[in-house]
């Protein structure tokens, strides 16, 4: 797992604030304790001062672009998805922690973003679907 919090460029206190206030985490999203592993680092980051986590599959390349649209994405939805091209996960972020809806989620399968954007329509979570993420190229 590699953690990163957001580094601001543009010189601006506003937006130096504004990228202290979010953080980036790479996860391994390929297996049943994935759901628990988000919820730790979600927990985890909202305790040291975060307001809005992007979590990404480790095993994809995710473009910055759709990683800062997700953090766009979280001042207006509860949770934030890219989805894999094979019916995955390759992006999550959230502003608060989901337990209950991540331990419903099925990580590893080609059922994990169905899975979970079943259980959050059930527990009244909105989601915003963003652009799948493409796979990394061996």
């Amino acid at each position: 797992m590699q953690a990163t919090t957001n580094d601001d460029t543009s010189g601006t206190i506003r937006e130096r604030e504004r990228a202290q206030r979010r953080a980036i985490e790479q996860l391994e999203l390929s297996n049943c304790s994935a759901g628990a592993r988000v919820s730790e680092v979600v927990r985890d980051r909202l305790a040291n001062g975060s307001e809005r986590i992007v979590v990404t599959n480790a095993n994809r390349n995710v473009p910055r672009e759709l990683i800062d649209h997700a953090f766009e994405a979280l001042r207006y939805s509860g949770l934030a998805c890219a989805p894999d091209a094979d019916g995955g996960i390759a992006l999550l972020g959230m502003s608060q922690p989901f337990d209950e809806l991540l331990a419903r989620v099925p990580f590893g399968s080609s059922g994990a973003l169905e899975g979970l954007l079943t259980a959050a329509r059930e527990q009244y979570v909105s989601v915003m679907l963003l652009p799948p993420a493409k796979a990394r190229v061996p």
